[in-house]
């Protein structure tokens, strides 16, 4: 709830937690649900930074199959960026990609 409040106020927001807690894959999701929900989907962008090429992917690939997408497939919302590989479309408003 602290997090949507601070989200409709500002643009950008980092956000840190224990190992676990869902900071990459539930919290991305629920911004874009609520997104989604509010009729501001088309408009939206997620952007999840990950360490390490493999995180990305890989966490990529779990949201979308969470979410029932295939990563970077047409009208799926989750896609990634990693150094010269991507796996996104016009519709990806949740990308993974390395810092």
């Amino acid at each position: 709830e602290q997090l949507s409040t601070a989200m409709a106020s500002t643009q950008v927001a980092v956000l840190c937690g224990e190992t676990g807690s869902g900071k990459s894959t539930q919290v991305p999701q629920m911004l874009l649900e609520e997104a989604l929900a509010s009729g501001a989907g088309g408009t939206t962008s997620i952007l999840c930074t990950q360490p390490r090429r493999i995180a990305a992917t890989s966490l990529a690939r779990r949201v979308a199959s969470e979410r029932g997408e295939q990563v970077g497939g047409r009208g799926s919302l989750v896609g990634y960026q990693v150094r010269l590989e991507s796996k996104r479309t016009e519709s990806t408003r949740l990308l993974y990609c390395t810092t």
